[in-house]
């Protein structure tokens, strides 16, 4: 038994000699490939690791070049203006849209707005960025070269130095910018290319290149909110303003703007906005702390209204203002809000008043269709509930206008001419040869005239005054003298007011007829309109204010050539001269005597001025108090007045959107910008009455689209 085991075992080993010697030879091939195959893979990771590292830091170039460009465009530290290159177009000349490097200035750059161009020729829109800068030590070419830095050629990444061992350089560079959307909010697509580049030249480069789209998004600053908006198209540019002697308050702390709308592209128009805007008589801080910013910023649609309650057109004589039964008077009751419509508003005269009262708990608006005229000894009487006048709170009254026609062939303006401030009109057209109907567009626009705000020096008017459209006058006349209202049962009380920036006149102040109370315009006797407070121009013949109107009730005076038949006179105020004249005038039918034409303040007459001469002048002189000659052409014509006070207090508070802000440079003028009302106004309104100075801000990244590529 053990014998033939191990000869089996002496016989393995000997027949199998031939196989143990290729098996050893196998077995070490396998450690050689095993290891061959290490190296392999250990050399093919070695190398793989430093292209997905070149591919990371040209990722991480990009993620760079995208943080540095917001960095940039979100900077508006000392009055920088980079936010506006967020709204705008640029790109390198890597760019396939763009041979040369192409920078757009923002000022020079238009938002695409029909109304704002109202079909004026050559007219691009609206500027996207105010042509005048803030920051004295800047300009739009300095910030412009500072953003076009960014775009030329590749930007290193990270300092150079001699003793830093790098493998790699990072760059990037700016392809293009492009902003889509609206001046609220949009978005910017920003194409970048980040890269790696070997220090060995001799190999290669790697490069990531990016789309991304970041959201850009609009904030309205504390210190952008506009108290004042003025200018409604692009036609209106400096004659829209006229600020004379203004007073912005608190002068060290107002968080403000006033802000008119009007393109610019004259750089010398930028030295001194005080001078362009006629106030260098005026007190205003800074912009941004209640001075002027110049940029046409669109404005919100007026607030939608509900439950308006129509109660025509108000004169608020003494009489009526005292009357049970007024509508003087008005509050939101036990409303929260009461919306009002009122065709045109009177309180013209001493003794005249318009009152209404408003808490935070109970607002009103007045919808107003024509003109609102506050003058020679009316007041406008805004109450903080049951407190005195003056004592309303801005954020609780607004005042809505809305025109009908569209007023671009007669332009009322402001007075530029010299400092005594008022209106003009730009075309003051001659009505000859006029239809019947008349065409009301060409008619001025409506206006709001108040000369007064109250005799308490610490009481202000407050309101938020939306009117595109509407002109804002605040101006007192030359004349000494006012017309007291007549208010006796069985005469006809006529009143001459202001509409359309005009002289005009109502027939009867206590009618109730349609012809009684509808407006109707004052024509020289070359038939043009008279602007309120005259033409100011010592040299023209025209230079005129209308003071009364009056109807005759007794003899005329004997010894005279006036035309012994005139029942009907106008009382004039004579500037150049200084004297009073009684003028007699002829009318003609220029619309239809219907609710409808009232409701818009389309006038229903012209009256027109006989020519100046011994048939249809009188010469008052100069002083109506004495018992003279003047005293008893006055009786003859009914027509009673009194000494006008004019150290009159215009205090004002809360904010005015209009079309043209006219004020002059006589007496004492305040402007409140109160810090809460913007915020008050907001909540009643809602975010888009928010408005002013825009801020742009690049914020959430939506897109964010790789593209590889190796070169």
């Amino acid at each position: 038994m053990f014998y033939w085991k191990k000869f089996f075992q002496i016989s393995f080993i000997k027949n199998n000699q031939g196989f143990a010697l290729p098996q050893i030879l196998i077995i070490g091939i396998g450690i050689a490939v095993g290891v061959s195959g290490l190296m392999a893979a250990s050399i093919l990771s070695l190398t793989g690791s430093r292209i997905n590292r070149q591919e990371l830091l040209a990722k991480a170039s990009s993620y760079s070049g995208i943080a540095r460009l917001r960095s940039l465009f979100n900077d508006n530290s000392r009055g920088r203006l980079f936010n506006y290159f967020w709204i705008v177009n640029n790109c390198s000349d890597k760019s396939t849209d763009c041979e040369l490097t192409n920078i757009s200035n923002p000022s020079n750059e238009y938002w695409t707005d029909d109304s704002w161009c109202n079909d004026e020729e050559n007219c691009s829109g609206r500027q996207k960025a105010p042509f005048c800068t803030t920051n004295e030590n800047s300009s739009w070419e300095e910030e412009q070269q500072l953003v076009r830095n960014l775009f030329i050629g590749s930007n290193i990444i990270g300092n150079f130095s001699a003793n830093l061992e790098k493998e790699f350089e990072q760059s990037f560079n700016l392809i293009s910018t492009k902003y889509i959307g609206t001046e609220n909010s949009g978005i910017n697509s920003i194409l970048i290319e980040g890269i790696s580049s070997p220090i060995d030249s001799t190999k290669e480069s790697a490069s990531n290149k990016l789309r991304v789209n970041i959201q850009v998004n609009s904030d309205i600053p504390e210190s952008g909110f506009g108290f004042f908006g003025i200018g409604e198209n692009n036609s209106d540019k400096k004659d829209s303003l006229f600020l004379g002697n203004l007073n912005i308050l608190p002068f060290y702390n107002a968080k403000g703007s006033i802000i008119w709308r009007m393109n610019l592209d004259n750089i010398n128009d930028c030295q001194n906005l005080k001078e362009l805007a006629k106030g260098e008589n005026s007190i205003l801080p800074e912009p941004g702390n209640g001075g002027i910013w110049i940029q046409p910023l669109s404005l919100p649609k007026q607030p939608r209204l509900k439950n308006v309650i129509d109660i025509g057109t108000l004169i608020c004589t003494k009489n009526n203002y005292e009357d049970i039964n007024t509508n003087c008077k008005l509050d939101a009751e036990n409303s929260t809000q009461k919306t009002y419509r009122i065709y045109s508003l009177y309180a013209k005269g001493p003794g005249s008043k318009f009152e209404v009262s408003t808490t935070d708990e109970s607002k009103v608006i007045l919808e107003i269709m024509g003109d609102i005229d506050i003058s020679n000894g009316g007041i406008f009487c805004h109450k903080n509930g049951t407190g005195d006048c003056g004592t309303g709170k801005p954020e609780n009254l607004t005042i809505l206008f809305k025109q009908k026609n569209q007023s671009e062939i007669n332009k009322l303006v402001c007075n530029r001419e010299d400092n005594n401030g008022g209106v003009a009109f730009k075309n003051n057209i001659t009505y000859a040869n006029i239809s019947y109907p008349i065409d009301n567009n060409l008619l001025p626009g409506h206006s709001f005239l108040i000369d007064n705000t109250s005799d308490d020096s610490t009481s202000k008017f407050g309101s938020f005054i939306y009117g595109p459209k509407t002109t804002f006058i605040s101006v007192t006349p030359n004349s000494n003298w006012v017309q007291i209202n007549n208010e006796e049962e069985g005469i006809n009380s006529g009143m001459v007011i202001t509409s359309r920036g005009s002289y005009g006149y109502i027939k009867n102040t206590i009618g109730n007829s349609v012809d009684d109370k509808i407006t109707n315009l004052i024509l020289n006797s070359d038939l043009r309109l008279i602007p309120y407070g005259g033409l100011r121009e010592s040299n023209l013949f025209n230079n005129i204010e209308v003071i009364g109107v009056g109807e005759r009730v007794s003899d005329l005076p004997l010894g005279t050539q006036f035309n012994s038949l005139t029942n009907n006179v106008f009382l004039l105020f004579d500037n150049s001269t200084g004297n009073y004249h009684l003028r007699s005038f002829q009318t003609i039918n220029i619309n239809r005597l219907n609710n409808q034409n009232m409701m818009y303040s389309y006038p229903g007459h012209f009256a027109i001025l006989n020519p100046k001469n011994d048939e249809n002048d009188i010469n008052l002189g100069s002083n109506l108090t004495d018992y003279n000659l003047a005293k008893l052409w006055l009786e003859a014509f009914n027509i009673k007045v009194q000494s006008l006070n004019k150290e009159t207090i215009r205090n004002f508070t809360g904010a005015a959107w209009v079309k043209n802000l006219c004020f002059d440079a006589t007496g004492d003028k305040t402007w409140e910008f109160s810090e809460s009302f913007k915020e008050k106004i907001k909540e009643w309104h809602g975010n888009e009455f928010n408005w002013g100075i825009k801020y742009y801000r690049g914020k959430s990244i939506i897109l964010w689209d790789t593209l590889r590529d190796f070169q």
